[in-house]
């Protein structure tokens, strides 16, 4: 008789998480837009050697914020998960979801933030495709593991960081083996001021914006739970869920 009861405090559980993951997906704007731009002019003006640096930097700097991001989240998840609207019923199910995620912060930021550098070496369809790789794996694993295994919110996390991986390691062939004008090499991993303060000056913008939707999504969920309960917030992440497939 509860079991819709508890699909929707996982649900709650899940929503809860989703300005956690806007953050995170804030810092691959940072990196991965920035970068992006900077390896368009440098192409641009015929600078590969430059646009390499742009991106092997990227790649780093990825690395060294997803780590980061690792640590913190693990650390501190059930303050976090306290700040951003979890209740003690919905809190165990968006821990779940979140352990998982935040062990697939590397994956999940390497396959967003350099998937913007796929468009700017002059590729936009493989972009594309490596997108599709991810949502295509996750729309196929999601049923699988959350019902057809029993392992609920904890399956969804593993089918998003599959998915991730699946997308990741497509980008990286390119930027090593495949197709890509430009490659990640031994020699523009190396990271330089100059070229991270490039990246920051054009990312801070989208990185902004995107950390500010965060903003007011916690502020939703806490209203949402004061005036509503923690179902209220399941209920908003549908609705949120939708639109974002529409736009």
């Amino acid at each position: 008789g509860n079991i819709p009861e508890v699909g929707g405090l996982a649900l709650t559980g899940v929503g809860i998480t989703m300005p956690i993951m806007t953050i995170i997906m804030a810092f691959g704007m940072l990196v991965g837009i920035g970068t992006s731009a900077r390896i368009s002019l440098k192409l641009g003006e015929h600078k590969k050697d430059e646009a390499e640096q742009h991106l092997g930097n990227a790649f780093i700097l990825i690395l060294m914020i997803s780590v980061i991001i690792m640590v913190l989240g693990l650390a501190f998840m059930d303050q976090i998960l306290g700040i951003f609207g979890a209740s003690p019923e919905t809190e165990i199910y968006a821990s779940q979801y979140m352990q998982i995620i935040f062990l697939g912060t590397v994956f999940n930021m390497l396959s967003f933030g350099l998937n913007h550098s796929i468009r700017s070496d002059g590729n936009p369809k493989i972009a594309m495709f490596s997108m599709l790789i991810g949502a295509g794996t996750n729309i196929i694993l999601d049923p699988i593991f959350i019902f057809g295994l029993g392992l609920g919110v904890r399956g969804a996390a593993m089918a998003t960081v599959i998915s991730q991986i699946a997308s990741m390691i497509w980008i990286l062939y390119y930027f090593t083996k495949g197709k890509g004008s430009i490659k990640i090499t031994r020699h523009s991993i190396k990271l330089k001021k100059a070229v991270i303060i490039s990246i920051f000056s054009i990312g801070m913008s989208p990185f902004a914006m995107q950390v500010a939707q965060s903003v007011v999504q916690v502020l939703a969920n806490n209203s949402l739970k004061a005036y509503g309960g923690d179902l209220a917030i399941g209920a908003m992440t549908i609705v949120n869920s939708i639109s974002m497939i529409f736009m």
